[in-house]
């Protein structure tokens, strides 16, 4: 019964194609824009979020509420290599956004908005998720390795290997000169990326004025401005974010989770106490979280319409081509056809239309995103936030596209099954009533 009823329903579209072809175009081309809408906008927020991570060093922050916490940031790197799982990564950063900063080579000079002290050997996979257009990173044992954005080595004029002074202030108000070798100049012209500069801790304390001291656990106590957690294969859920807090609570004094990080800020702690805060990577940029948060409620209000679109629009043209079939319904039933066959004959017809039309749109979605992804759009004033590259990188999330398809041949087919209930019941004397 099967087989037959897909053989009839193959002829049956074979033969009707110009009826259907209206159908089949509202759902492949239906598909075929909401996916793309899906694969643009999950690539460009996923971008977004992989810049955000390279910037702030990882998916969580570790701050401490006094100077002299830095003696005990041993203990809490140590506490963190207990509770975090096998293969995250563990670093720690020293940065400078205040104060007058600025590279200078062969007379011209770039100002920076932000230092970022790092150790490279400690940062390796983080760093390797850069675009680097020049070079990459490198541990040189003079410790005065930097890297730069695209837009900053152009004014400059440098390339790899080409030695840049770095002009910055001490905390003490003085100003002091760092020579430093570009080793790697990456592209970004986003607001985290064009003018920050990565170099070496050592090199940025040198400038700051800062004296050797000791090291903990591989961890030099004097330039630690936050201990920097990295997840290699993807973002922490905010139930990992809860784990590890809870973990660290049961040995230290925690500032209480939350997702602001102007909690912390304001924080008012009692005199002589010493307070850790686990700062998950969206408390720094609330900002940009409403921006994603408002992009992809314009994204589902979209797919919303597509869906209704491709829905309606097939099962009420259908229904019209199924009213137009009485005769062939009566007949069928006075052949001995049961109400129950005749549903699945005309249920499998629109089940191969659909599958067909979806195919379609699938595939036409991967090639216009294929073709997109091609351009340079870095020239785009501000757009690069959302590049990897320069280019656009879509993403195709398996789990929301099957679940949006599913919505699609649920709503469309429960819409067919209500319009055929009636016509699957008629009777010959009745087909041939509707045709008189």
């Amino acid at each position: 019964m099967k087989s037959l009823c897909l053989n009839f329903a193959l002829k049956s579209l074979s033969s009707r194609a110009k009826q259907y072809r209206s159908l089949f175009a509202v759902c492949a081309v239906g598909v075929c824009v909401m996916l793309s809408v899906l694969m643009v906008t999950d690539g460009m927020l996923a971008s977004m979020t992989e810049k955000m991570r390279q910037y702030y060093g990882g998916d969580f922050m570790v701050l401490g509420s006094m100077d002299n916490v830095l003696e005990s940031y041993g203990d809490i790197v140590l506490a963190l290599k207990e509770i975090l799982p096998k293969g995250t990564e563990i670093s720690y950063r020293y940065k400078k956004d205040d104060g007058d900063k600025s590279l200078f080579f062969e007379g011209v000079s770039v100002k920076q908005r932000s230092l970022q002290g790092v150790d490279f050997s400690l940062e390796k996979p983080l760093f390797d998720k850069f675009t680097f257009v020049e070079g990459g990173i490198e541990v040189r044992e003079a410790h005065d390795a930097v890297l730069i954005s695209l837009p900053v080595a152009e004014k400059l004029g440098v390339h790899i290997g080409d030695s840049v002074v770095l002009l910055l202030e001490t905390p003490m108000g003085y100003k002091n000169t760092v020579d430093l070798v570009v080793t790697g100049i990456f592209q970004d012209s986003s607001v985290f990326g064009m003018y920050t500069s990565y170099l070496d801790y050592k090199a940025l304390k040198r400038g700051m004025g800062i004296e050797e001291v000791e090291e903990r656990v591989g961890f030099p106590l004097n330039v630690i401005d936050k201990i920097c957690v990295y997840y290699p294969n993807g973002s922490p859920s905010r139930q990992e974010a809860r784990r590890v807090h809870s973990e660290l609570q049961k040995r230290f004094n925690m500032f209480p989770l939350n997702y602001g990080k102007s909690g912390w800020q304001s924080y008012d702690i009692p005199e002589g106490s010493v307070v850790y805060a686990l700062i998950p990577l969206e408390a720094n940029v609330s900002d940009l979280q409403k921006l994603s948060k408002a992009l992809r409620a314009i994204v589902a209000m979209i797919v919303v319409m597509l869906v209704l679109i491709i829905s309606v629009g097939i099962s009420s043209t259908f229904r019209v081509i199924i009213l137009k079939r009485a005769v062939e319904s009566g007949t069928f039933r006075a052949l001995g056809m049961t109400p129950a066959g005749l549903m699945l004959l005309y249920f499998t017809e629109i089940l191969l239309l659909l599958v067909s039309g979806t195919a379609t749109g699938f595939a036409a979605s991967l090639i216009i995103v294929k073709i997109a992804s091609g351009y340079n759009l870095s020239f785009v004033s501000g757009f690069d936030l959302f590049l990897t590259g320069g280019h656009l990188a879509p993403r195709l999330v398996g789990g929301e596209a099957l679940g949006l398809l599913a919505v699609i041949f649920v709503t469309t087919l429960g819409s067919v099954l209500f319009t055929l209930r009636k016509l699957v019941h008629i009777s010959p004397v009745g087909a041939l009533a509707t045709v008189t």
